[in-house]
């Protein structure tokens, strides 16, 4: 009874903080203040993230293919229903919000009877993680149904939710219940309609959310999202979901995956602010020496090293452009610098293996080459702009030149890349049960390395998130040919590149520049095969079973310190932003 009184009363933290927040709608909806930006911080966190772990890696590694195209479905048809008229976009938002309130409803329901059914001597930690994932469940509720209805309308349905959990109890408290309880888990109908529903409701969330215009109102929406990210994690993995690939074994996994990587990503974003602030200016005219190759050759040479992404690496390629350089060199730049970057290269050798690590230094290195000597060599060099006088005055002593490096290397990369390492890690985590099967190692020897670089083609993945990834795929049976074509075309072919190549060049050079890197990708991948054959990897699995050392542990809290204090310097929806605008997602 004490937990029940518990989980009620969490659910009455929404109008609590709710009510230092600011009116949701009418004339007074532009302003903010109090508390609203770190209430939506953590409802944009928390919904999503209750909603993908409740349903999605227990289906990816179940092969429930239906609860995701259900999930998908919910979140895709209010937006069908919102671009189908004018008028269908606020009912639209509103019948998405009933629906996800109906499966919060059923879902209190089943708080309530697991309450009621605990086993004699069951641990704290059941209950307690019942109570904590109500903590954000009664912010989500209050605060979609008050912005997008009214405060009554939010009143209504939190009390709602506290009378389904009060009848969860009751009916778990009879005779019947634990068995009622039990048919009702186990019902598919049940499952797929809360997956609905749940698509339903974060579609609401992302409608809701709304950018921030000043860094007080970023900082307290990133601070919602942390607090939100904090509790994810004690809500699954107390105990209260058990299932073999469910989101405790999830979680699991993507923790030794991120320890594992943490003391490399750590040494990356180091040397890339060393690079960053004692390495001499690039210069236009050292670019433009000798020949084609030679210049494809010096700017590979200066975009390997660098942990940018495709979306980072476009403006850089337009201004190079822009100033004169020749399109061999910037090209060749184009290629390498999201292809692989320091971060990328201390990350393959604990995940990949130095074969493999090796393997894949080479071919980036000769891709870039090869493209922007054949295609970029190709391609007339636009008009030098006008050259900025630079003012010369006292060099920068080394302890500001170090304070530079260590800002940059722990701030503008970070910010840059880390989006895409987490999500690069999560994908990783997530695949590894459905790929144990090994059906990868079934596919034709020439036809996976080209059904692997034609995936890598419309894939927006960065080196460093494509890294786990291809990790997992590597130990569950592909080839090594295979996962480098992937690791080839994915980080530098994507829509946004191709579309920079058109606009400065012409359709024929984006063609021309997809055409050659497909060819090579599948061309290296071929004869990385036939000349080397089966490569050793590490084994995820083993990997799983590690328990992390001193080293990984303090690297990965380092790490993770860096990511939430760029999550708070940007907010949530900033910090997402980069992942929105790779995948050309910006509107």
């Amino acid at each position: 009874m004490l937990y029940l009184i518990a989980a009620l009363a969490a659910l009455a933290a929404g109008p609590l903080l709710g009510a230092r927040a600011r009116p949701f709608r009418g004339p007074e909806a532009g302003r903010r203040g109090g508390l609203a930006p770190l209430l939506e911080g953590l409802v944009m966190a928390a919904v999503p993230g209750l909603i993908f772990l409740e349903f999605v890696p227990s289906a990816v590694g179940e092969g429930e293919w239906g609860i995701l195209v259900v999930l998908l479905a919910g979140f895709g048809l209010p937006v069908l229903a919102e671009r189908s008229s004018r008028s269908g976009g606020q009912p639209a938002h509103r019948w998405a919000l009933i629906a996800g309130l109906s499966g919060f409803l059923i879902h209190s329901a089943l708080d309530g009877a697991a309450l009621a059914t605990l086993p004699a001597g069951s641990p704290a930690s059941l209950p307690v993680a019942v109570i904590l994932h109500r903590l954000p469940v009664g912010v989500a509720v209050w605060w979609l149904t008050a912005r997008e209805i009214n405060r009554p309308a939010g009143v209504v349905a939190l009390a709602a939710l506290m009378l389904a959990t009060v009848a969860g109890y009751l009916l778990g408290a009879t005779a019947d219940g634990a068995l009622l309880d039990t048919a009702i888990l186990d019902s598919r109908a049940l499952h797929l309609y809360q997956a609905a529903v749940g698509g339903s409701l974060v579609h609401v969330v992302v409608h809701q959310s709304s950018a921030r215009t000043t860094a007080r109102d970023r900082r307290s929406e990133g601070w919602g999202a942390v607090i939100a990210l904090a509790l994810l994690p004690g809500v699954f993995l107390a105990g209260i979901d058990v299932r073999p690939h469910g989101p405790a074994d999830f979680l699991s996994r993507l923790f030794v995956l991120a320890a594992e990587s943490a003391p490399a990503l750590l040494l990356a974003y180091l040397c890339a602010g060393l690079l960053s602030a004692f390495l001499p200016q690039r210069s236009v005219r050292w670019m433009e020496r000798g020949g084609a190759v030679s210049q494809a050759g010096r700017g590979m040479l200066i975009g390997l090293p660098f942990p940018i992404c495709s979306c980072g690496v476009v403006p850089l390629y337009r201004s190079l452009i822009q100033r004169g350089a020749p399109p061999a060199a910037a090209m060749a730049f184009l290629v390498a610098t999201p292809e692989l970057g320091l971060d990328a290269v201390l990350l393959s050798i604990p995940l990949l293996g130095p074969q493999v690590t090796i393997l894949r230094l080479a071919t980036a290195a000769l891709v870039a080459l090869l493209v922007g000597w054949l295609v970029g060599g190709r391609i007339k060099s636009a008009l030098r702009a006008e050259e900025q006088t630079v003012s010369s005055g006292p060099a920068p002593s080394l302890a500001t030149r170090l304070a530079i490096a260590l800002r940059t290397g722990t701030g503008e990369v970070v910010d840059h890349t880390a989006p895409w390492i987490i999500l690069g890690l999560g994908v990783a985590a997530l695949v590894t049960p459905l790929l144990e099967s090994g059906w990868l190692g079934s596919l034709p020897p020439v036809a996976d390395v080209f059904i692997f670089a034609l995936l890598g083609f419309p894939t927006y993945v960065c080196a460093a998130s494509a890294t786990p990834l291809v990790a997992a795929f590597l130990a569950t049976g592909l080839s090594p040919g295979a996962g480098i074509a992937f690791l080839i075309t994915g980080p530098a072919t994507n829509i946004s590149t191709l579309g920079l190549v058109s606009s400065l060049h012409g359709r024929k050079a984006a063609i021309a520049f997809a055409a050659v890197m497909v060819t090579f990708a599948v061309t290296a991948g071929v004869a990385i095969n036939a000349a080397f054959g089966a490569l050793s990897v590490p084994s995820l699995a083993a990997l799983m079973e590690e328990t992390p050392g001193v080293i990984q542990l303090g690297s990965l809290v380092l790490l993770t310190g860096l990511f939430l204090r760029s999550i708070v310097r940007r907010g949530l929806r900033s910090f997402v932003g980069e992942l929105r605008e790779g995948l050309g997602w910006a509107h």
